[in-house]
């Protein structure tokens, strides 16, 4: 996914957070810089 899932700008330079990197998230995500939206990284960091 290269391209955020609610305003379709690119993803490229916005924020990855790994899997309970913030407490409670069981995925990583990818937060959009541009719109702020959480696009989910599944099987991104996670354990098998």
């Amino acid at each position: 996914m290269n391209t955020c899932e609610s305003c379709q700008s690119s993803l490229s330079g916005s924020d990855l957070t790994l899997p309970w990197e913030d407490g409670d998230n069981a995925y990583a995500y990818v937060t959009c810089r541009h719109c702020g939206h959480e696009n989910i990284k599944e099987g991104f960091g996670e354990d098998d």
